[in-house]
């Protein structure tokens, strides 16, 4: 897999960041056609370098999160306050129900756990590279879906 600029979410390209009300509204429709209700949405910030939509149904809550700058999704545990632990997981039935709405790419935990070594980087910026050397990811997921200030 070959990274495009903006992987890190440092120095994205112009006009490359996804609007989080776009995104929200995807995730609102997603919820109901797998009968859930979307519970929560935060805008990245300036960190983290994602979107987060949690989804709650009545078996379980599950965090949406869509890259700020490259049209990827990934799945993950939601975290309490403060915490910025991911810990992604699979939900092929929302994957289903999303990939119908967006043409974003829902990564799996197989995918995102790449080692980084087996990623082509070699289209990032100097800046980005000094921040993969810095933060040290050992994972594709490690470094997409990350809260490095």
């Amino acid at each position: 897999m070959k990274l495009p600029p903006g992987a890190t979410g440092f120095n994205p390209p112009p006009g490359g960041q996804a609007d989080p009300r776009v995104f929200a509204g995807i995730c609102h429709h997603t919820a109901r056609a797998i009968d859930a209700t979307v519970a929560s949405v935060t805008p990245a910030g300036v960190t983290p370098s994602f979107h987060t939509v949690t989804i709650a149904s009545v078996q379980q809550h599950i965090a949406v999160l869509r890259h700020t700058t490259l049209p990827l999704i990934a799945f993950a545990r939601p975290h309490a306050n403060g915490d910025v632990t991911v810990t992604f997981v699979d939900h092929p039935d929302l994957a289903a129900a999303i990939t119908h709405l967006t043409d974003a790419q829902v990564l799996t935990v197989n995918q995102l756990q790449t080692p980084l070594a087996q990623i082509d980087l070699s289209l990032l910026d100097p800046g980005e590279h000094h921040q993969i050397d810095y933060w040290k990811p050992i994972t594709l997921g490690e470094l997409l879906f990350n809260s490095w200030d």
